[in-house]
């Protein structure tokens, strides 16, 4: 090994055969979340109440739970009587309802997860924590940041488990990506930039009454920026620490139809001194319809995350250590524990749902808090997300973001 930066392996299990001469490329050879579970470990099922299928992450996550032992979705509410109804015979639901304070005071019910449209968040999570039970919110978890802020305060003060829906967290390439920062082998964090968004609501396949209300700005809270740049703000806060200033540009250059932008770039200061960019869209013309790259440059050495490749990768650079590591290496999966993704289908997003809902699950079930993004982290997003906006309506002017 040379090199004044050498000392720090990759955080992973060596596996694979040495090569006459030269030091081992490491790989894991172990369950990447090791604190997640496939299951939820309690004598009694975690009984769940779904409110609304407005969102369609609503039948991810209701697919995610049918495939956990120790969970069961016992009632649904949906102002859409029609599409509670289908989804209740989907999942094999008796007790619908077009209603949902009938549920969330009901003494059969643990959890309430809300996939209503974004604007509606505050009032069903609210309620439900006041009545003591556990929520779980899509994300983003409102459009403004005071409601953000009256559903955080009403789960500490109820003293009920609530989660904020940023599932990106649980791809197993990011579970890595956290685990190479943590350890510190980047060193510093230079700057980061991240790439994130979509070809379009419609283009990607969200059914055509999601494709109305994400399309409209009051009920959505805004368009490309708040919807995709949720994923990668939180994502960045959770490798690399919180933003403290941000300066946004949006446009719509190719989304005629819909009231809010269809593309956002932002210039971002976090708190640790280093510096970002965040671009998203929702009219990226590319061949599997979404991407998420993300880079992360330190003093020491380089990440970059491929999320959305056929196969899921993380690549890491230690310009200090070309022997150890030989340039870039791929510290992220074998061939066997890979979870490749087909975006021709939604339905190879529930290898990340299937972990993230049985997680929670399970820690409600043991009571061990918190486990995963917490509603205050749905905060902190969404205070970035305002005050990128704030900047893009002043032209670019920098912005501190509140907290």
């Amino acid at each position: 090994m040379t090199g004044s930066k050498a000392g720090r392996a990759l955080p992973d299990r060596a596996s694979g055969e040495r090569e006459a001469n030269q030091p081992q490329v490491r790989h894991p050879t172990e369950p990447l979340l090791a604190n997640a579970t496939d299951t939820v470990n309690s004598g009694e099922a975690v009984r769940i109440a779904m409110i609304s299928w407005a969102h369609v992450h609503a039948e991810f996550r209701a697919r995610a739970i049918s495939e956990v032992p120790g969970a069961e979705i016992v009632a649904i509410a949906d102002d859409d009587e029609a599409r509670g109804r289908a989804a209740a015979r989907r999942w094999g639901v008796d007790d619908v309802t077009t209603d949902w304070r009938e549920l969330v005071n009901r003494d059969d019910i643990d959890v309430v997860m809300v996939h209503s449209e974004n604007a509606d968040h505050v009032d069903a999570v609210v309620a439900a924590a006041r009545a003591g039970k556990h929520v779980f919110c899509e994300k983003p978890i409102a459009t403004t940041v005071d409601d953000a802020r009256a559903m955080a305060d009403a789960v500490r003060e109820a003293g009920v488990e609530g989660t904020a829906a940023f599932v990106s967290r649980f791809a197993k390439e990011a579970d890595r990506a956290k685990a190479i920062v943590d350890s510190g082998v980047l060193g510093r964090v230079i700057f980061t930039r991240s790439v994130i968004g979509l070809a379009g609501i419609a283009e990607i396949g969200c059914p055509p009454d999601m494709v109305e209300w994400m399309s409209d700005r009051t009920k959505n809270g805004g368009g490309a920026w708040i919807d995709e740049g949720s994923h990668g703000i939180d994502l960045l806060r959770w490798l690399v620490g919180d933003i403290t200033e941000i300066s946004a540009f949006t446009a719509n250059r190719d989304k005629p139809g819909i009231e809010a932008e269809d593309v956002a770039l932002a210039m971002v200061r976090y708190e640790n001194g280093a510096l970002g960019e965040i671009a998203t869209a929702w009219s990226m013309n590319i061949d599997i319809r979404m991407r998420n790259i993300l880079e992360i440059y330190g003093t020491d050495g380089t990440l970059v995350m491929h999320a959305t490749d056929p196969v899921p990768r993380v690549e890491v650079y230690r310009g200090g250590e070309q022997e150890l590591y030989r340039g870039w290496t791929v510290p992220v999966i074998e061939p066997g524990q890979a979870e490749p993704h087909d975006y021709s289908s939604w339905a190879p997003h529930v290898h990340h749902y299937k972990r993230e809902v049985a997680s929670y699950l399970d820690r409600v079930a043991r009571d061990e808090r918190p486990y995963g993004p917490t509603l205050d982290d749905g905060l902190a997003c969404l205070e970035v997300i305002a005050a990128g906006y704030e900047s893009a309506a002043k032209g670019g002017t920098a912005i501190q973001v509140a907290g």
